[in-house]
């Protein structure tokens, strides 16, 4: 009987570590899928594809392989589409057409909102900054310039700021004081009497021709094939015209975002832009 009792016992003890065991074990599995799932859901909110926008100039920096690889290890799947401008970008992303672009600087971007009454936002860091100089097939330095020179500039209200900043950089006017956003009905001296043109911005490079010098962005200069011995100045507030991916104000925040902006300001990423761009884009991060 003893003997019975003691087998018993045994198997009791038994059955009641394996119940134990297999608890464990299930709550254990639970837990780690619950994390699982909460890291993915942490990563992406269920995001799977990311559909990007940039320019022809700019399409090997954003379809670039070491970011979309990064990217593609992260889980996402990548699109890059050519769009014309700035303004078809910024609406295509309020659409949701695509999810974020790469293309126009900060101010330009804060100047769409206002005179669009739109929110769009660019992420930081910047992934790249504009150079911005003054070119000139006839003259090799600024001080060469002869009085009543005619110089073109780009008419949008970013730029035409940005060319009017350069102008008074290098001594050519004087702007009023305090103005963020300068126009030429800001310019209080001008003692060469420079007829300034205002053009297009895709028309600056074309009119140097015409034009005694131009104030632009470097990229039209490199992607024209305009000689870079052209080049008289450039401006000194890159940061302050720094390219970042611009979003929708609904998607600030979003996982996506973060792990957008890491696979595009790596150290290869670095490399990659001063390969591509020779200059006119250096790195802003």
């Amino acid at each position: 009987m003893k003997h019975i009792r003691y087998i018993l016992l045994i198997i009791l003890v038994m059955i009641t570590g394996l119940l134990t065991s297999c608890i464990g074990s299930v709550q254990t599995n639970k837990a780690a899928v619950s994390s699982a799932a909460s890291n993915e859901s942490s990563r992406s909110e269920g995001k799977q594809k990311i559909k990007l926008s940039c320019v022809a100039f700019n399409y090997d920096e954003v379809n670039n392989p070491a970011a979309i690889k990064k990217l593609n290890d992260m889980g996402y799947e990548v699109e890059v589409i050519v769009l014309e401008d700035a303004t078809t970008m910024n609406e295509a992303t309020m659409t949701g057409e695509v999810d974020a672009s790469l293309h126009q600087h900060k101010p330009w971007m804060d100047a769409y909102n206002e005179s669009k009454n739109r929110n769009m936002v660019m992420l930081t860091p910047y992934i790249h900054c504009n150079v911005f100089g003054m070119y000139s097939n006839k003259y090799k330095s600024i001080g060469d310039l002869p009085d009543g020179a005619t110089m073109s500039i780009p008419q949008d209200s970013s730029n035409m700021a940005r060319a009017l900043l350069l102008m008074e950089q290098e001594g050519l006017i004087k702007l009023k004081d305090s103005i963020e956003i300068p126009t030429t009905l800001d310019i209080v001296e001008n003692p060469k009497n420079l007829k300034i043109n205002e053009l297009h911005s895709h028309q600056v490079v074309s009119s140097m021709a015409d034009v005694d010098a131009c104030a632009t962005a470097k990229m039209f200069i490199v992607s024209n094939n305009v000689p870079l011995d052209t080049e008289m100045c450039v401006s000194k507030d890159l940061k302050e015209f720094g390219v970042g991916f611009v979003i929708a104000p609904e998607n600030e925040g979003k996982q996506w975002t973060k792990d957008l902006i890491t696979a595009y300001t790596t150290d290869e990423m670095r490399e990659e832009i001063n390969r591509i761009f020779k200059g006119c884009y250096v790195p802003g991060f």
